[in-house]
């Protein structure tokens, strides 16, 4: 909170900003300062390829719903989303646009195209670098919902989770706790702390709809079934991502695989990406 202050000022050079924090750190002990881990080069690596592959991935996504706007700008209503979802589908959805709209979307097509071809060397790389971490990369995968891109995530930014206390701190972290707001008697919670770690929070959301879709869900997926009753889809898979990533916090911890996982399935997932 006192930080805050370096920004209030009206008069900030980098001296008067180093004065102020030197006086932070004379007014507090050294163990009550906040610490911030630096990433070691393995891990810094692999963070920017999460940013890198979430940026192409929104691009992919972008070109896609350009290119389905001359479909709807043309009238051809009935060609969707699902019709540009390859290559070869994309080439005989545009041949049935007008010729005014041609060359926008060979323009378009191009754009993908790239785009594509980035991604699958992303992917590739991602592979490696999980090949180099395949007892780790095992025990979260073992979880389902959780494929090679949740994975380098979970990999970069949490680690050994050595550095989180308990469960709990690993949510916060990720930014899946709700605000609490305690007045005497009356608790009140609200939505979730815009704070924490976007890369993760992204992918543990997504992975969290696959696990409540799976068979092997487990006692993650009962919890999700509980509290839907109550609150609906949009809470509840919120707060299954926050479980999800509490009992990674163990997992990862003590090396113990999900319970719920048959290991024949664990050993196809595992094949299916290049892992075993």
């Amino acid at each position: 909170g006192n930080l805050a202050t370096i920004y209030q000022s009206l008069k900030k050079t980098d001296k008067e900003d180093s004065l102020k924090i030197a006086r932070l750190i004379q007014r507090f002990p050294i163990e009550e300062l906040p610490v911030v881990p630096i990433p070691n080069d393995e891990e810094e690596d692999n963070r920017r390829l999460c940013t890198e592959q979430e940026n192409w991935t929104r691009q992919l996504t972008q070109s896609k719903n350009r290119l389905h706007s001359l479909f709807t700008q043309a009238g051809l209503t009935h060609i969707t989303k699902k019709h540009l979802r390859t290559k070869a589908n994309r080439e005989i959805s545009v041949a049935l646009l007008p010729s005014r709209y041609q060359k926008e979307a060979e323009r378009i097509l191009k754009v993908l195209d790239l785009v594509e071809q980035n991604l699958k060397l992303i992917e590739k790389e991602i592979q490696e670098a999980l090949k180099k971490n395949k007892a780790y990369v095992q025990t979260i995968m073992s979880m389902p919902g959780i494929g090679m891109i949740t994975s380098l995530a979970i990999m970069s930014y949490m680690g050994d989770c050595k550095r989180f206390s308990s469960a709990k701190q690993a949510a916060y972290y990720a930014g899946l706790v709700p605000r609490v707001d305690i007045s005497g008697d009356t608790v009140r919670y609200g939505r979730i702390i815009n704070r924490g770690c976007h890369s993760i929070r992204r992918v543990i959301v997504q992975a969290a709809w696959s696990l409540v879709r799976c068979q092997h869900g487990g006692k993650v997926k009962e919890f999700y079934q509980r509290l839907y009753l109550k609150k609906g889809a949009k809470k509840s898979i919120i707060a299954t991502s926050r479980k999800m990533i509490e009992v990674l916090y163990v997992m990862i911890r003590t090396g113990k695989l999900f319970d719920s996982m048959p290991e024949n399935i664990l050993n196809r997932k595992l094949t299916q990406y290049g892992l075993m």
